[in-house]
C-alpha cells in the first residue's frame, strides 16, 4: 500500500477516536447506556433561579 494512504488512514482513526471519547461519556453519566428507566441528569433549581427565568419572558409592555 502507499505510504500517504496508510498515515490519511492513521490520521482519520485518531480523530475519530478522540471525537468518540469526548462524546461517551456524557452519554453514560446521562444513563443512555444503562438499564435504568429514566434517562437524564437531574438538575436543581432554586426558587430564585427559577423566578429569573420567567423574569427573561416579560416584556417592557408588562
Amino acid at each position: 500500500m502507499d505510504r500517504t494512504f496508510i498515515i490519511v488512514i492513521l490520521i482519520v482513526t485518531v480523530f475519530t477516536a478522540f471525537l468518540i471519547g469526548y462524546s461517551v461519556p456524557p452519554y453514560i453519566e446521562a444513563g443512555v447506556f444503562s438499564g435504568r428507566k429514566e434517562k437524564g441528569v437531574e438538575s436543581k433549581i432554586d426558587k430564585t433561579l427559577e423566578q429569573h427565568y420567567k423574569d427573561l419572558y416579560k416584556t417592557d409592555e408588562e
